[in-house]
This record gives structure tokens, sequence and C-alpha cells, in this order.
């Protein structure tokens, strides 16, 4: 009888060792189909890039947070050669990132004085901006982006974005006599262009997301 009780406890214990191996076995498959999902989803990405418009970008970069995330979540179950390929896929992505995109050709000289004029009035001649007058030059910025932008296209702030970068240039030159206030000021107005540009933007990428 002890005989019999100990065969059929060890050949419980070997049953147990079976029922939990498969289980395993298939997290670390579903680990790998994740994987290989990404993959393709990648090679998609990457054949593509030259057609994607910023408009595209924020959903396209929801899309690799939600697939990376879940493997993430189940990256110990991967194997050695597929944790670095996974990583070499995050490194891959954040080159995409990097390169232009298909709407982002570069600014035309000639266009950029008319913006220059269209946004900035009396102050478009940037670099002769007194530093007594940075802070108004940026308020008459912000005052003709607000009354324009509805009707922008990403095209058109870039051009907004690259005279903005140059008044930035200009205030470095002179920021040792901006007051403390018009400082205050200038990055009060400066975080307002970018959240404006990026609530045109996220608008943008639904319209696209119900156009598909």
């Amino acid at each position: 009888m002890l005989g019999l009780s100990v065969l059929c406890a060890t050949t419980g214990w070997a049953q147990t060792q079976e029922e939990t191996k498969p289980a395993k076995e298939t997290q670390e498959s579903a680990a790998e189909q994740e994987l290989r999902s990404f993959k393709e989803w990648m090679r998609t990405q990457s054949d593509k890039i030259a057609t994607t418009t910023r408009a595209e970008w924020p959903t396209i970069k929801n899309d690799f947070s939600r697939q990376a995330n879940k493997i993430e979540n189940s990256f110990q179950n991967l194997s050695e050669n597929s944790k670095r390929e996974f990583l070499e896929l995050k490194t891959r992505f954040q080159e995409l990132e990097s390169k232009p995109m298909a709407d982002e050709v570069p600014l035309q000289a000639e266009e950029v004085r008319l913006r220059e004029k269209e946004l900035l009035g009396s102050f478009s001649n940037v670099q002769g901006i007194s530093p007594i007058h940075m802070r108004e030059a940026y308020i008459r910025f912000m005052q003709n982006v607000r009354a324009k932008r509805q009707n922008w296209t990403s095209r058109d702030w870039d051009y907004a974005d690259y005279i903005l970068q140059n008044l930035g240039k200009r205030k470095a030159t002179v920021e040792e006599k901006l007051s403390t206030l018009d400082e205050i000021k200038i990055r009060t107005l400066i975080g307002e262009f970018h959240t404006l540009r990026s609530g045109q933007e996220f608008k943008e990428s639904q319209r696209a997301k119900k156009q598909k």
C-alpha cells in the first residue's frame, strides 16, 4: 500500500508538471506572436514613410506605443534573440520618427518673407527688433496666429514655427536687456503657440482616422 501511495503521488506530480508546462509554452508563444505582428507593422510603416504626413504621425505613434507596451509586459517570455530584435525595432522607430514627413519640404525664402509681414506686421524685420520691442513683437505674432489659425494647414504652421524660431534667435541676442516680466510673457506666448499647434494636429489626426 505504501508503494502504491508513493507511485500515485509521483504520478500526480508528473501530471501536474505536464499540465503547467504547456501553459508556459503557450505564454511564450503568445509573446513571440506579438513580436511577429509588431515586425510586420514596422515593415509597413517603413515602406510607406515617404508618403506619411505630419497629420498621420500621432496615430502611428499611438499604435506603436500600444503594441510596444504589450510586448514589454511579456518581455521576459521572449527568447534572447527576440529581446534584441524588439529593442532594435524600437530604435528603428525612433529613426523613422526623425525623418521628414511627406509634407515637410523645404520652406521657400520668398514665402517666409511674406509670412513675416503677415504675422509680425511692423516687426517683420526680425533682426532689427530692439530689446524694448521684443515683447510686443511676440504679442503681435500671437495675435495674428490666433486670428488666422482656424484655416491653417500643417504647412502654414511650419512657416509660423520657423518665424517663431527666428524670433527666438533674435531674443537670445538681447536677452540680458529684457526684464523678468518680458521673459515670463514671452515664454507664456511661446507655450500658447505650441499648445495651439498640438491641438490642431490632434484634430487633423482624428479627421484622418475617420476618413479611413
